[in-house]
């Protein structure tokens, strides 16, 4: 079929001799418009093509640019017809629009309807090759105080020492990235007339353009002084590519891949950096700048949330102006320069959000979008959390748990910019849904917010972000006064999804199984903090309302952290070898995957053994002439051995030799959980469980009786102080392991991205189970006869299904 726009040009008359080139060896582009009937030979028609192509993109180009502005089908076929191309013929067409994307670098932009630049690998490798000029310099080009400045740097966004290469190298890359970012930025003022073209001199181009445009995006920073390093030609070759991200349509995406190609996954993962996946943006966005207001953007990174999401700004209908919040330099620099290429009104701001208050903005507030940083509370520095805990506890009036990770204190503190009615997005990990310093921030949300959807985006697929091992979950939510008593949506994602179809789910998603998911609707005024949200992405039918939690029938412990499994856990041939007793030794269940089925044996302990698995644990009683700390044992075996235990022959006593060959091969790893327990040398002890489970799974948790004296250590959780007896004990795991007692479990795991589940301490306290000293006896014993059968089932590898289903006959009766 001729494309229509082609067959009008064809009828408005390019030549009317038009004639196809001779032919040639291979297919070849045809043109019109000569009077020459002369063979030509394919060499000089490829070179004929190429010019005539070469024409085509000198008058798509203008303004004295290297590439061509985005351009439409009619604009390109339009030219090409000028310049004799038969482009009214659909192979002509096609093989010409290749060549020209093929040359450009170019590919068609469904929404914008035009042909737009490709932000190329040579673009990151260019910028990899002028940050190589800079490195060398580092060892001598470096004044004191700009020294100072860039360990303040690293220091900031959690690199390395600056002395180490990693380090260096991310540097000089961003600092190269930061010129092209503020020549990208003065090319788009220059083509509006505000500065004068280019020069070669950087830095006082860009001084002039901050004098004349007060545009805070030019302020000099160390990263300035750091690409002065660079080779002049090398960092030219980079200050090229400025037009492809000067007419990008998604500026703050291509912006945001580049600054990832250059920074090491390292050094993102530990502020917690992972850019926006766009379509997710473009929903985040729309519901929380669908007024037109004023937008605010903490964590701006490049500006995706930020952005206008459609290509054609012209047709947005999105903020009157956005602020941006970043602490870094940089990030205010990419998220500037995304935010002006877009089209969109925007002041950015280099400050901590935390330490950011509503009256530092010149305007009020409509509503945010927010990626914050996911640092866990461990990570961040004491003093600091400290201060943040303790200003945000007196601004909620809330107790905040010392272990909150840092984008709770950004949600914390966002609620005093917004107004009632105001919305929000946020997206952060559904940890909080699960964790225990998660019950106050649920209890915020709660109070602060009417709740209108939660979206979770499948764990067991792939993760919405890059190089984030976590679960995205967004929360849609209006700032509001009133106690809410609308629904709350909780929209389960499991296929992919377009940012339309996401938008009609959030806000008008009826509930029940969709396309590509599942929505679940409950009452807000319904939703408690201390419950598992996570579970309301797929209910549970059971009725637990009769149950009892585990921990009135139970004590249950995690298992204790050895600090280093090398050196504590051991094989029988590292026993033998050394000739350690008995009597310093503790049987070990090593991992949850050594036990198949649902009870562990002496003889399944015997055949780990004989099959070379770690089935011992160090355990000695005090060693008194053994130095009280690991890193003094390391000075007293090197600097006076003499001191160290010895048998009746004069040898260093086999234990002690152990840990002495240990520490050396070991080194200091676990030292922190060595030093908080009374003898480094021993792992903390714990009674042999009576029933084990494991702390995490993707499919099941299987409760296993504990028929050894062998223990555990930090993967598995156990049962201990139990005061059941041995029918009603059976009749608990009967329920537990059951198809109906998984269900229940599974409304208190936090699942992990990759699909595992995990089974917290307090999930498992919580836990709703049958108190079978409340049961009929009959009924218990059962129960208890079905685990055994169960567990033999288990042995015998025979179909567990079989007795699995009548297992849930009998738990159905008993609920």
């Amino acid at each position: 079929m001729i494309d229509p726009e082609v067959n009008r040009l064809h009828r408005r008359g390019a030549s009317s001799n038009a004639r196809a080139y001779t032919s040639t060896p291979s297919p070849s582009l045809v043109t019109s418009g000569g009077t020459d009937h002369s063979p030509v030979t394919p060499v000089g028609v490829e070179a004929r093509h190429n010019e005539q192509i070469n024409a085509v993109i000198r008058q798509l180009t203008t303004d004295g640019h290297d590439i061509p502005s985005p351009f439409s089908k009619r604009e390109l076929y339009r030219t090409a017809a000028s310049e004799g191309f038969e482009v009214w013929k659909p192979a002509v067409k096609d093989r010409f629009t290749d060549r020209v994307l093929d040359r450009l670098n170019y590919k068609w932009d469904s929404v914008s309807q035009t042909f737009t630049p490709v932000v190329t690998q040579e673009l990151t490798e260019d910028i990899r090759n002028a940050a190589g000029t800079i490195t060398p310099a580092f060892d001598t080009g470096l004044s004191a105080s700009l020294r100072k400045q860039v360990d303040k740097w690293c220091d900031l966004h959690a690199f390395d020492s600056f002395a180490t290469g990693a380090a260096q190298r991310t540097v000089a890359r961003h600092g190269v990235l930061s010129v092209l970012l503020k020549a990208v930025l003065y090319e788009w003022y220059q083509r509006r007339g505000v500065v004068d073209p280019l020069s070669d001199a950087e830095p006082q181009a860009f001084q002039n353009a901050h004098e004349r445009t007060n545009d805070v995006a030019f302020d000099t920073f160390v990263l300035d002084h750091i690409a002065e390093l660079a080779d002049r030609d090398e960092l030219a070759s980079v200050v090229a590519h400025r037009d492809r991200l000067l007419y990008s349509t998604r500026p703050a995406e291509d912006i945001g891949r580049i600054y990832a190609a250059l920074t090491p996954n390292e050094y993102r993962q530990s502020l917690g950096q992972f850019r926006t996946p766009p379509e997710i943006a473009e929903t985040m966005h729309s519901w929380a700048g669908r007024d037109g207001g004023h937008l605010l953007d903490p964590g701006m990174g490049a500006g995706v949330l930020s952005s206008p999401y459609h290509p054609r700004w012209e047709l947005n209908t999105g903020p009157a102006h956005v602020d941006g919040v970043d602490r870094s330099y940089l990030s205010r620099l990419m998220g500037a320069t995304a935010l002006t290429l877009s089209g969109q009104s925007n002041t950015p701001h280099a400050r901590d959000f935390l330490n950011l208050e509503p009256d530092d903005l010149q305007r009020d507030i409509g509503g945010i979008v927010c990626n914050p940083p996911y640092t866990s509370g461990d990570a961040l520095p004491k003093e600091y959390k400290d201060q943040m805990n303790a200003r945000l506890e007196e601004t909620t009036g809330i107790d905040i748990s010392a272990r909150s990770a840092l984008y709770t204190y950004f949600l914390y503190h966002s609620r005093s910019f917004l107004s009632s009615g105001d919305h929000a997005a946020y997206l952060t990990p559904d940890s909080f849904l699960t964790t225990e310093y998660g019950t106050q921030l649920k209890q915020f949300l709660l109070d602060e917010f009417a709740l209108n959807a939660l979206v979770q985006f499948d764990p067991e697929g792939e993760s919405v972000f890059e190089d984030a091992q976590v679960t995205a979950l967004i929360s849609f939510v209006e700032a509001t006064t009133d106690d809410p008593d609308g629904v709350t949506r909780f929209i389960r994602v499991d296929e992919s999804i377009d940012s339309s179809a996401l938008r009609e789910a959030v806000q008008h998603g009826d509930e029940g199984e969709t396309d590509w998911g599942f929505i679940n609707h409950v009452q807000q005024q319904a939703l408690s903090p201390d419950r598992n949200w996570a579970s309301l992405f797929n209910p549970c039918d059971v009725d637990t309302s009769g149950l009892t939690p585990l921990d009135e029938l139970v004590t249950i412990h995690r298992g204790k952290s050895t600090g280093d499994v090398d050196l504590f856990c051991l094989t029988q041939d590292d026993v033998d070898e050394y000739g350690i007793p008995e009597q310093d030794l503790a049987r070990l269940i090593r991992q949850p995957k050594l036990v198949n089925g649902y009870d562990f044996r002496d003889e399944d302990w015997e055949s780990l053994r004989t099959a070379g698995e770690e089935v011992w644990l160090l355990d000695p009683d005090e060693l008194p002439a053994v130095r009280e700390s690991q890193w003094e044992f390391n000075k007293q075996f090197h600097y006076d051995a003499d001191s160290l235990p010895r048998n009746s022959a004069g040898e260093v006593t086999s234990t002690v030799s152990y840990l002495r060959d240990g520490v050396r091969k070991c080194g200091t790893a676990g030292a922190n959980v060595l030093k908080t327990r009374p003898y480094w040398y021993r792992p903390r002890r714990q009674a042999s469980p009576r029933v084990l489970v494991q702390d995490a799974g993707r499919d099941e948790f299987t409760f296993v009786l504990n028929e050894t004296t062998a223990r555990n250590i930090h993967n598995f959780r156990g049962f201990y102080d139990v005061p059941l007896d041995e029918t009603e004990l059976k009749a608990l795991l009967a329920y537990l392991n059951s198809p109906i007692g998984q269900q229940v479990i599974q409304t208190q795991t936090q699942t992990q991205q990759g699909g595992y589940e995990k089974l917290s301490i307090s999930a498992l306290k919580t836990l709703p189970v049958i108190d079978p000293r409340s049961i009929d006896g009959s009924l218990v014993e059962t129960l208890a006869g079905l685990f055994d059968e169960l567990r033999e089932t288990a042995r015998e590898s025979g179909d567990r299904e079989v007795v699995l289903n009548r297992l849930n006959s009998v738990v159905r009766q008993v609920l």
